[in-house]
């Protein structure tokens, strides 16, 4: 079902500030993973479409000008597919993600998205995510069946995901009982990284409740121990907050390729894969980091506490440590 077609189609519609522009300079401008030159060589080829028409790189587009891109030989990534379905109706599907698979398309990956591995396998177009986790992150998101539903509830999805908690595998001995971080975490434009979040006092506010559940004395990979198993509440939901946080603390989550390590092992996979020897280092090939828990109010429904356990086979070893009695 989720097997990558060797030829893909991406479609496109021309934006309203590209109106008047050369096909090559539209797509130049829009879709910049290729160069100009690279773009005018595949509309020569006739692989892109303008309208269901073959164009040459000189034909003036228009606002809403349908292009096609037809890719052949097309491969990426392999990701995890499987996920479990946790509630479903008309107009609400609640899932657990794996971790390694992005909700929507990245640079390498455009097939095999969370949110079109589950359009599929339910044959429904429609339905859309209510809101994201990272692509290393697994663990309950919120979906709506159809355009309606995501229309009518996505800008009030405070009211539909009441709390969210997340299980962690930290590095060190985290400090017992209930940590509170605030710190405002916004991007550093001076930065190498320019995705990574950092404590800026010009930041977003943030609030974030760690609650220390296990600690143990055993390596992971390299890392040696200790290393802790944290609860985290999010009460607001900036970009890797959780992350940015817990490594501002001094207790980097264990795999995490962006925050541990000052980001190393991110550089080093923007130019190609890890290495087993890299993800031993790392502790992990996914970040230890996932949504186990929501409490959800289905719209006509009481509110309701859904649980995931389909923890990627690394963190599942750790978590089955903790003492049964804490969950």
């Amino acid at each position: 079902m989720n097997e990558v077609p060797s030829t893909l189609f991406f479609e496109s519609v021309v934006r309203n500030e590209q109106r008047g522009f050369f096909l090559v300079d539209a797509l130049a401008a829009r879709f910049t993973y290729l160069s100009r030159d690279a773009w005018r060589q595949k509309i020569l080829n006739g692989v892109v479409t303008l309208n269901g028409e073959v164009a040459s790189p000189e034909t003036i587009v228009q606002a809403k000008d349908k292009i096609v891109y037809r890719v052949d030989d097309y491969a990426e990534p392999e990701v995890p597919t499987h996920f479990e379905t946790l509630y479903r109706d008309d107009d609400f599907l609640i899932l657990s993600k794996p971790a390694g698979i992005p909700v929507h398309h990245t640079g390498r990956i455009f097939y095999n998205t969370f949110t079109g591995v589950v359009r599929r396998a339910f044959q429904n177009d429609e339905i859309s995510p209510m809101h994201r986790l990272d692509r290393d992150t697994g663990g309950i998101m919120v979906l709506a069946m159809n355009a309606d539903t995501l229309k009518r509830f996505e800008k009030s999805l405070e009211h539909i995901l009441l709390r969210k908690l997340y299980l962690c595998v930290v590095r060190g001995s985290f400090p017992e009982g209930e940590t509170v971080c605030e710190l405002p975490l916004a991007e550093d434009p001076q930065h190498k990284i320019r995705i990574k979040m950092f404590p800026r006092e010009n930041g977003k506010p943030c609030k974030t409740v760690f609650r220390k559940v296990a600690e143990f004395r055993e390596n992971i990979g390299d890392i040696e121990a200790p290393f802790s198993v944290v609860e985290a509440e999010l009460f607001t939901g900036r970009k890797h907050q959780i992350r940015a946080h817990l490594a501002s603390l001094g207790h980097p989550i264990v795999g995490d390729k962006l925050y541990d390590f000052d980001g190393s092992f991110y550089l080093k996979l923007v130019e190609g894969p890890l290495s087993e020897n890299d993800f031993r280092i790392l502790g992990a090939h996914t970040q230890m980091l996932f949504a186990y828990r929501a409490q959800i109010a289905i719209p006509g429904k009481n509110s309701e506490w859904f649980m995931a356990a389909n923890f990627p086979e690394e963190m599942r070893q750790v978590v089955q440590k903790i003492p049964q009695k804490w969950f």
